[in-house]
């Protein structure tokens, strides 16, 4: 079973994306806050990366940027979620492998992930 992490502080939009993500037998584990995900196992890798970018206490780009910095994760997909930026406003920051526009359609963020992952 493929593994996603996911960052997102919308507790509504969280839920949605773990439950439907599950129901096609992904393994989510979700987090809330910067820190919540920085207090993660970091022994335990996931195949993907989904942040959203604007977080109470921080920014999926710095996250994005942090994963891509690190020798272990830089080649594990990253795709970034945002209602108020497009992929130009944040190519130079980080490099996503995809992007999110909110709000979405859960298929279309299954069709991103699935061609990520095969």
């Amino acid at each position: 079973m493929r593994k996603i992490f996911l960052v997102e502080d919308n507790e509504a939009i969280r839920e949605i994306l773990e439950i439907f993500l599950t129901s096609e037998n992904y393994n989510v584990k979700s987090f809330a806050t910067v820190e919540e995900f920085a207090a993660r196992d970091v022994c335990e890798t996931p195949d993907l990366y989904l942040f959203d970018v604007m977080l109470r206490d921080g920014s999926g780009i710095d996250l994005c940027r942090q994963i891509k910095e690190d020798h272990d994760n830089k080649n594990i997909p990253v795709i970034i979620m945002s209602a108020h930026a497009g992929l130009g406003h944040f190519e130079n920051l980080c490099e996503p492998e995809d992007f999110i526009a909110k709000p979405f359609d859960i298929d279309h963020v299954l069709e991103k992930i699935r061609n990520l992952l095969n």
